[in-house]
């Protein structure tokens, strides 16, 4: 059954509204969750923040909670920044603005984790120097976590810490997959409850790459819980992107695997082929669709490759090269994985997450060593993985998130055009398939309640900042005032310092320069490639 309405926070005139037309439903929570009192005093805030060490939410101990006042130089409001922590090796940040907005905005992590993503950003001498827009802008209660283990710790850091044969290890691995995810939610909605005595009025999450699995896991589990989501550079499958890192990795140390310098020189003879592409010369590919670049064109003797045979390729490194844009198909001539955009790669990195994966979804630690690691093959491995990765909780169900936007809920998907880590094409393939369901559960239009976004020639997870991209903007808009994202802005610095704006577009246009400041988002036009 698909979920409309959050029955404790709506009336039952709103559920029947939101039934009928899911795009009732952000008015009708706004309306039903607002503020049913003025905000508590400064002085009772800061008496609530003093009083929160030793308290207990959701089997989560609070550690300590350290009062910030308000600072105009980071244009931060007051805040209590809440710490706590639950057995075994889960650490949770919840920062508490004074001035809430009744929003809630939980972020996701990165990587194998192991460390809070925080919301208060100070510098090596402890003055702070800036807070999450999530915070300061939105004034939303922010919170995140580690993941369920600390990466700077003997013996507590993930992936090894999942196989140490304790309890204390399998629960960390059950943190890591997905359950560090719910304790944060519920120990934040009672640290809410403390402070304001009232529940949120609207939820999000947020997160690039794991975080980016992060949000797809919590709108999936937890869809009641959240009114909306930004899921970026994650590809919806971590079963299917565990086979891409492990059967490249296993080329590492080989002659078939090109060495940095050949990888750079790849890139550059890319971005050389299709950086106009966009009728724009500016060291980027921004035009990511039409980009037809032949890598044959670089191997050793053509007479477009280097004459360096340290930098031009081999027979052998170019077929590695076209098998990294290439499809990953099953000897059945299945699609697993759609290959890479244009990116500046490094495949020989990719066994460290490709084999901790492994290793979760088959419970053998022997995978994290380049011994076995080497012995992978994808028509083996397949099926007993992917099953593995979804029988821990670790990977998406394509049809609980469809049922998540055909419910009126709102999700930004987003990947970066550079992405040398996971694929921004197969990305588009599983929300392809994604769309799909939606529409059999009956959502003509998927696009009215899932978007996806391409960051024009950032690297893995260059697009993630609040403050180069606001995600935070899109997604509140979309979901509390109707107003469905078209296209957003790309902000960054240049060469030499100088501000830089260029348009982020739906997929698949790109941003086409027409005339004007190459440094200004109005000189850009989205167009289909």
């Amino acid at each position: 059954m698909l979920h409309y309405f959050r029955t404790k926070r709506l009336s039952r005139s709103c559920m029947l509204a939101a039934v009928s037309a899911p795009l009732f439903l952000a008015t009708c929570a706004r309306a039903q969750g607002g503020p049913s009192k003025p905000l508590p005093s400064t002085d009772a805030l800061r008496a609530a923040c003093a009083a929160m060490a030793g308290k207990s939410f959701a089997a989560a101990t609070v550690t300590a909670a350290n009062r910030i006042e308000a600072d105009a130089n980071t244009a931060s409001p007051g805040m209590c920044q809440v710490l706590a922590t639950r057995a075994p090796y889960l650490d949770i940040e919840v920062v508490v603005p004074d001035n809430w907005s009744g929003r809630y905005w939980q972020q996701g992590g990165g990587g194998f984790d192991g460390r809070i993503p925080s919301a208060v950003m100070r510098n090596p001498s402890g003055t702070l120097v800036g807070v999450n827009r999530a915070v300061s802008v939105q004034g939303a209660v922010y919170a995140a976590s580690n993941g369920g283990n600390r990466g700077k710790v003997a013996g507590q850091s993930a992936p090894n810490v999942f196989f140490d044969g304790t309890e204390a290890g399998k629960q960390s691995l059950r943190d890591y997959s997905y359950a560090a995810l719910g304790t944060t939610l519920y120990f934040a909605k009672g640290v809410i409850q403390q402070f304001f005595g009232r529940d949120a009025s609207f939820r999000y999450f947020n997160g690039c790459s794991n975080g980016g699995r992060n949000a797809y896991i919590a709108i999936q589990r937890w869809p009641d819980e959240f009114d909306g989501a930004v899921a970026g550079c994650f590809g919806m499958d971590i079963g299917a992107q565990t086979m891409e890192w492990v059967d490249l990795a296993r080329l590492a140390r080989t002659p078939e695997m090109p060495s940095n310098a050949q990888w750079n020189a790849v890139y550059r003879a890319a971005i050389a082929a299709c950086d106009a592409n966009d009728n724009l010369a500016d060291g980027m590919i921004a035009n990511y669709a039409g980009c037809k670049f032949n890598p044959s064109t670089q191997q050793c003797g053509q007479p477009g490759a280097s004459a360096d045979p340290a930098i031009c390729l081999t027979p052998a490194q170019l077929a590695t090269v076209q098998r990294v844009t290439g499809t990953l198909t099953s000897t059945t001539g299945n699609t697993i994985y759609s290959g890479y955009g244009w990116a500046n790669w490094n495949p020989a990195g990719f066994g460290g997450l490709g084999s901790g994966y492994v290793a979760m979804a088959t419970g053998d630690p022997a995978w994290l060593t380049l011994a076995t690691s080497a012995t992978f093959d994808v028509n083996a491995h397949y099926g007993p993985v992917a099953a593995g990765l979804q029988s821990i909780g670790a990977d998406i169900d394509k049809i609980a998130i469809a049922s998540f936007i055909a419910s009126g809920k709102k999700l930004i998907n987003w990947h970066d055009g550079a992405d040398g880590l996971l694929s921004i094409n197969d990305h588009a393939r599983n929300l392809n398939t994604m769309h799909a369901t939606a529409k059999s559960m009956g959502l003509s239009d998927p696009s009215s309640g899932s978007r996806f976004f391409v960051v024009p020639g950032t690297g893995h997870g260059g697009g993630q900042s609040l403050t180069s991209v606001d995600w935070a903007d899109a997604i509140v808009k979309w979901v509390e005032s109707g107003v469905a994202p078209t296209q957003l802005t790309y902000n960054s610095r240049g060469p030499g310092g100088a501000s830089k704006s260029i348009p982020v577009c739906q997929y698949p246009m790109y941003p086409r320069y027409t005339d004007g400041d190459v440094n200004r988002a109005a000189s850009y036009s989205c167009t289909a490639p």
